[in-house]
């Protein structure tokens, strides 16, 4: 069964105070308006989540080829495999997050209320428990991955659903979230260490061992299935590695490093919240448990780690499955304050208006980064990207239904045609051009549309640019996208 939080969330719901579930509601409400105003801006400008979308397309043009999720793993891809076989597009996907970014504060929300407790200024869980889950709505982060085709929205709900049923000691609905998480993104595997050692440490009383041996078997299915395309076993963790050294030079120091996310990032995206972080912590792991925090702990520990060592471009929304963690350690921060007046004043009173003012004040200084960050967001999103629309657009007009050679995602999908009409070999692999010419002999003209720098010295008898955009005129033959047509 589900983990008793929630069991306990959709008994008591009726009984939340309505002015909490009215001040829930109508938040909750209004940034999912947000969101969904970016949605109908314009296209996404995620590049990574259009990477992710062609990965579920090339699946139903070939599902025998496991390289084709590169570095990532795979279960997001397989998600969206039905939804393109549908008909379904990216919009699917995101108008999907935009739901997906309002459950996950109504969880914490309900976690956060069943397990709080009132101290000396007899602040009410529910309040604890609003304060908690309007923070972790209102983060800029959380609220920008909500409008895009990414992972993150889901991945940070599935986290979250570990942590609870974790601590709740509900070994079923551990593992079955934890094997979910595992196949979706690597912060999980540093939780999966986290229940490995407690289930250690309770030598497998109470079923502890189901907990990791699903996520294990999943891990190590996938690393058994890569091995033979990899040539090695979890040689996809050491591409990964590879790959992010080479595109991040940046060194810092590792004491530096080491505070990239828990400290700078964070204050990024929590602002005027992340003073409030640091007084809750103690509260936060008596009230909501030391299982639920290490869990998540354990997420920020491997991001961490993944920047220390490079194994990762250190982008900000990797922090999105930490926001439950530290918008709890911020509620309970508040709640501390309260406390700690009501005891020195004995005036409980005084205590929860002083709090009631900090974590308005928290919100306020939320809300304002909030309004400057997704209004600059926003309006990417409404400029979006004439060169590869211009592209897109030229691609989807061709006569008739020739074979489209396009190693870009951000050029495929916004064509908006079907995922069969498109061949995904890598243009600069030398091999790609012998099967365009195949391609070209058996089927008449076929195009190819790409970078214009990988089409460089393939001009010639027979092949023709027929559409370039975005060439920087300093060297317009190597920059922008252009679309060749390859004849027999």
């Amino acid at each position: 069964m589900w983990p008793k939080a929630v069991e306990a969330a959709s008994v008591r719901a009726v009984r939340v105070r309505a002015p909490t579930a009215l001040a829930l509601a109508v938040a909750l409400g209004a940034l999912a308006m947000w969101r969904a105003s970016c949605v109908l801006a314009g296209a996404d400008i995620d590049t990574d989540a259009y990477a992710h979308h062609m990965i579920a397309r090339a699946i139903l043009s070939d599902p025998h080829d496991l390289a084709v999720h590169w570095v990532w793993l795979p279960l997001f891809h397989y998600v969206q495999v039905p939804l393109v076989a549908l008909g379904g597009t990216m919009e699917t996907v995101r108008w999907t997050n935009v739901a997906l970014a309002a459950a996950l504060p109504v969880l914490l929300f309900f976690y956060v209320r069943r397990t709080a407790r009132s101290g000396p200024s007899l602040m009410q869980p529910e309040a604890t428990a609003l304060v908690a889950a309007l923070l972790a709505a209102v983060c800029p982060i959380a609220m920008q991955m909500g409008t895009t085709a990414q992972p993150e929205p889901l991945f940070a709900l599935v986290m979250l659903g570990v942590a609870i049923a974790f601590q709740e000691q509900r070994p079923g609905w551990t593992a079955a979230l934890l094997a979910v998480a595992v196949m979706l993104r690597y912060e999980a595997w540093a939780a999966l260490a986290v229940v490995a050692a407690w289930a250690a440490w309770q030598r497998g009383r109470r079923g502890t061992w189901v907990t990791v041996a699903a996520p294990v078997a999943a891990i190590l299915v996938w690393a058994a299935l890569r091995r033979p395309v990899d040539g090695a076993w979890f040689a996809f963790l050491r591409q990964t590695k590879e790959f992010a050294n080479d595109a991040t030079h940046a060194r810092f120091g590792v004491a530096r490093d080491a505070a990239y996310y828990p400290v700078f990032v964070a204050w990024r995206v929590m602002g005027s919240a992340l003073p409030l972080v640091p007084l809750g912590i103690v509260r936060t792991w008596r009230q909501q448990g030391a299982r639920f925090v290490l869990v998540l702990a354990a997420c920020l520990g491997m991001i961490s780690l993944s920047w220390i060592t490079r194994s990762s471009l250190g982008l900000d929304r990797h922090f999105v499955c930490v926001i439950p963690l530290y918008a709890t350690f911020a509620a309970q921060g508040v709640a501390t304050v309260a406390d700690a007046i009501a005891r020195w004043t004995r005036r409980p009173g005084a205590a929860r208006h002083v709090a009631a003012v900090l974590a308005a004040a928290s919100m306020c200084g939320m809300g304002t980064q909030l309004y400057i960050w997704m209004g600059q967001w926003r309006a990417g999103v409404a400029f979006g990207w004439p060169d590869r629309e211009a592209t897109a657009a030229f691609v989807r007009a061709l006569p008739g239904e020739p074979v489209v050679f396009c190693d870009e995602a951000t050029l495929e999908i916004p064509t908006g045609l079907s995922w069969r009409r498109f061949d995904r070999h890598w243009v600069d692999d030398p091999h790609t051009w012998d099967l365009i010419d195949e391609a070209a002999g058996r089927n008449g003209p076929v195009y190819v549309a790409t970078w214009r720098r990988k089409l460089a010295g393939h001009e010639g008898p027979g092949r023709e640019i027929v559409f370039a955009a975005g060439a920087d005129p300093q060297s317009p033959a190597a920059s922008g996208f252009a679309v060749m047509r390859v004849e027999r």
